[in-house]
């Protein structure tokens, strides 16, 4: 049984053809390779079914595969990544300063609700 990060690897080294962001759709062609790596990483549906669902003409959207199967948790900088959970908790603390930091300004400030339009010019 693969890891997920195996599995990533796997949808990684195929060729990314299309990246469509708006549509959160990322095509291969559908070849030999992409039918080997979806015989992987698929547990849930079976390959043929998998083609059948996500094929635009001669290419497959892998992206449903990479995000559902393969534990992908986002798209970055070409490539699936399992964002580690120190990133997740970098990420509340840097919300937790900056919340911070705007509580103490409005405090310094005497802001009150609804009277932010006054401080802009």
């Amino acid at each position: 049984m693969l890891t997920d990060q195996e599995k990533i690897d796997l949808v990684n080294a195929l060729d990314f053809v299309v990246i469509e962001p708006h549509t959160q759709s990322i095509y291969v062609h559908n070849d030999e390779k992409t039918n080997g790596v979806l015989a992987r990483v698929l547990h849930t549906i079976s390959v043929d079914e998998y083609i059948e669902s996500f094929k635009k003409g001669s290419l497959i959207d892998i992206f449903p595969a990479a995000m559902q199967e393969a534990g992908a948790e986002g798209f970055k900088d070409g490539q699936f990544v399992i964002m580690p959970k120190k990133f997740y908790v970098d990420q509340c603390y840097a919300m937790s300063k900056e919340i911070e930091r705007l509580t103490n300004l409005i405090t310094l400030h005497n802001i009150k609700p609804n009277t932010y339009q006054g401080l802009i010019h």
